[in-house]
């Protein structure tokens, strides 16, 4: 008898049962967003702080006149203010930073972008040189020797004495 025949037995019995479903059949936990999207409240205020400010409202108006006053004292008034403020900010691109060119007193990155453009560097200029690199300076093809001494009397002493290696 094979001594392997009660693991084959086991395997053939599981390979005809049919794999469990992974989740139970019915209805979602959560309902689909695409269902009734733009009755939902917080979608409806969002969009209506939209349309006010496309209509040249400013960020903050907009808020008050869909969400009413901001009570600074409430935790949930603030929050969704800073939401609305937030989303809206440099139109939602809230990644990159953005320097304040014309402030009464310009901060360290503006004068120092100001700099930049008075001296014309760019990301080349900024790039720290490799280790093998050589400035424009020194590459000056008569001061450059690069040819190499190699001196191979000690590899042709090794082979004359042990052969080849």
């Amino acid at each position: 008898m094979e001594p392997l025949q009660e693991l084959f037995d086991l395997y053939e019995a599981m390979k005809a049962q049919k794999k469990p479903a992974l989740r139970d059949e019915g209805e979602p936990a959560v309902g689909n967003p695409d269902v009734n999207y733009d009755e939902d409240p917080i979608i409806a205020g969002k969009n209506g702080v939209d349309e006010l400010r496309l209509q040249g409202v400013p960020a903050s108006d907009a808020h008050e006149k869909i969400h009413g006053q901001v009570d600074t004292s409430d935790v949930q008034s603030k929050a969704e203010f800073a939401k609305t403020l937030g989303r809206v900010q440099q139109d939602g691109d809230r990644s990159n930073i953005h320097i304040d060119k014309d402030a009464e007193f310009k901060s360290i990155m503006a004068k120092d972008e100001e700099i930049e453009k008075k001296l014309g560097t760019d990301q080349q200029k900024m790039k720290t040189p490799l280790s093998r690199e050589m400035s424009s300076a020194q590459a000056d093809p008569e001061q450059v020797d690069t040819k190499e001494e190699v001196d191979y009397n000690e590899d042709v002493t090794y082979l004359q004495t042990y052969g080849r290696a």
